[in-house]
């Protein structure tokens, strides 16, 4: 009959013979935690330096297993080990980890409620571990690492980075989720914690249980071959798991402009790789490093080699690096409209479009080849990295003014493109009475019947609240009425789910974000002062517009598609605002004179 023990070590391992006998296992074998209820179980996976006769011919304080396989990686090592395993609780601990003497101790204690968990320590860099630029940009990152985990009490998922050597895991638990994902070149240890997050698995960070790595990975190592295989599994992550792909490290190409946007693409586009060329400056700082300057230099170009080095493989695994740019780096113009159609006395400075400038707004951005698209359409790219055309852009008009109908959709599905109306559901085919309520001028605003005739032509609609109400000054129950309101009464005119939501004034704070969050897919900000493009990593609940002016020339359209704003009307509210200066100073300077 085969004892039942309280724990199984698995220690996966390829080519660290000497790491692995000299620091490892010693510390391994040195804890305080009873032998008789532990089995240390070391996987080696097509090692080539003799790892596993060394290892048979220990003679070891507690059960030693050793498990061969050929060269398949850590993630398949692992799996062997949970297999083999004859513990409940399984701890991984990698090859080159020197464990605290109460390591052991402390995750079985933490396991003590008996509700399924990951129990994780801390791992900070061995002392004596040899001196090179990448152990003390480890150094560095380790202490920012866990400085963050503590600052906000654990793990916070999916935007934290999950590491699994020095967590353990109920075997049960792991056998349930299916183990490791052996088609992830790297980050198998974050895609585990991911399912594992998601089947509502706690993540219990365990201070003190410490453990420390001998660094011994060589820069090269690190830039070339690491580079290559996180440039891959950023791609396949991102694909097996979408809600990641805001969080991936490429997720910032939509934010990359200029030169650096240029540099990357000549980076990944080049036949042989420029990761070469880096090699020696690096060892020269290797060399040196115990220079500090020579530590920054040498962190600051493995940090731009290894860049390089995955954004190529991504670009290859994605197919090319337009395919690439279209996953995970397209952007978005908002253009944001209010009333399209002729003058009406008593509206808003700037509220109207006229319907001859408007047309020549869309048709302007079809010649310079814009596609219009919906906000599902976005959203359906955020999550699958796919749908979008080369040059989206995002009309969108607030309010839902009646005029609309006349003036406005009927151009835009003659271009063929996509829009999104917001509408104030308590007013359907009044008026604007919340203008109307500050004495400006009375508009007539969009029907039901309106509603669901554009819908069935291709324009989107979104929900704008109840009664156009400042959401932050309302109560709880109000806001919800208001906000959730909005969205349930747009439904019942549509028979489908609401995508999206647009703040009245474009006002919010942390309540009204809760609730629409918890409503909606989307929503739109309208702010002034906060104006741009729209990319993978933007908040897709705080998603930027520019505001069309009435007297916007094409050269204004232009600037609003290509940067999100149009940074000559901030120039010339600067300049009018010096002007006016000028002559208030002068008045008061003429009134001096006698």
């Amino acid at each position: 009959m085969i004892a039942r023990l309280k724990l199984s070590v698995v220690v996966p391992t390829y080519n660290r013979r000497n790491v692995l006998l000299s620091h490892t296992l010693p510390a391994i074998f040195g804890q305080d935690f009873p032998a008789a209820e532990h089995e240390v179980i070391v996987v080696v996976d097509g090692s080539t330096d003799g790892t596993a006769e060394a290892l048979r011919q220990l003679r070891p304080p507690c059960l030693l297993r050793i498990i061969e396989q050929p060269n398949y990686g850590p993630s398949a090592a692992r799996n062997n080990g949970i297999q083999a395993a004859r513990g409940d609780l399984l701890l991984f601990i990698d090859d080159d980890i020197i464990c605290g003497p109460r390591l052991f101790t402390q995750h079985v204690a933490a396991h003590a409620d008996l509700e399924p968990a990951v129990v994780y320590g801390s791992i900070s860099v061995a002392p004596g571990t040899p001196p090179s630029v990448l152990k003390y940009a480890t150094v560095t990152w380790y202490q920012e690492y866990y400085g963050h985990l503590e600052s906000q009490m654990g793990l916070k998922w999916p935007e934290d980075v999950y590491l699994i050597s020095n967590s353990s895991v109920p075997r049960s638990t792991l056998v349930a989720c299916g183990g490791f994902d052996e088609n992830m070149p790297a980050k198998e240890d974050y895609e585990l914690g991911l399912r594992l997050w998601k089947m509502g698995v706690q993540f219990r960070y365990q201070r003190q249980a410490m453990a420390y790595e001998f660094y011994l990975k060589s820069s090269r190592c690190a830039l070339c071959n690491d580079g290559k295989t996180f440039g891959k599994t950023e791609v396949l992550l991102s694909r097996k798991h979408p809600d990641y792909r805001p969080y991936s490290a490429l997720a910032g190409l939509g934010r990359i402009v200029g030169w650096r946007r240029l540099w990357r693409r000549i980076g990944v586009g080049l036949p042989v790789s420029p990761v070469g060329a880096l090699i020696p400056p690096i060892w020269i700082c290797d060399k040196l490093c115990q220079l500090p300057n020579m530590q920054k230099a040498g962190h600051y170009l493995l940090g731009v080699g290894r860049g390089v080095a995955e954004f190529r493989s991504a670009a290859r695994e994605a197919g090319s690096w337009k395919a690439l740019q279209r996953e995970f780096g397209m952007r978005l113009p908002v253009l944001l409209y209010h009333h399209v159609g002729p003058p009406r006395p008593g509206t808003l400075a700037g509220l109207t479009v006229s319907p001859e400038r408007f047309e020549r707004h869309v048709r302007w951005l079809a010649r310079r080849g814009y596609t219009g698209i919906c906000p599902a359409d976005w959203l359906r790219w955020r999550r699958e990295g796919k749908g979008l055309p080369d040059k989206p852009v995002l009309f969108t008009f607030d309010d839902g003014y009646a005029d609309l109908v006349d003036y406005a959709l009927p151009v835009l599905r003659r271009f063929g493109f996509g829009a999104a109306v917001y509408v104030v559901t308590g007013q359907l085919g009044g008026t604007n009475a919340w203008d109307e309520a500050r004495g400006y001028g009375t508009h007539r605003l969009m029907t039901a019947e309106q509603i669901r005739y554009w819908a069935s032509q291709g324009i989107e609609f979104g929900a704008h609240g109840r009664t156009h109400a400042d959401l932050t000054t309302l109560s709880a129950n109000e806001l919800s009425e208001e906000v959730v309101g909005s969205g349930k009464d747009l439904e019942s005119i549509l028979g489908a789910r609401v995508v999206s939501f647009a703040y009245p004034y474009g006002f919010h704070n942390q309540a009204v974000d809760d609730c629409v969050r918890g409503a909606f897919d989307l929503a739109f900000i309208a702010d002034d002062n906060d104006e741009g493009l729209n990319h993978l990593q933007t908040d897709p609940h705080r998603l930027l517009r520019t505001t069309v002016q009435t007297n916007d020339s094409w050269l204004a359209m232009e600037c609003r598609a290509r940067l999100g704003r149009n940074p000559f009307l901030n120039l010339r509210m600067r300049v009018g605002l010096r002007s006016r200066l000028k002559r208030a100073v002068r008045r008061i300077f003429s009134r001096r004179k006698p």
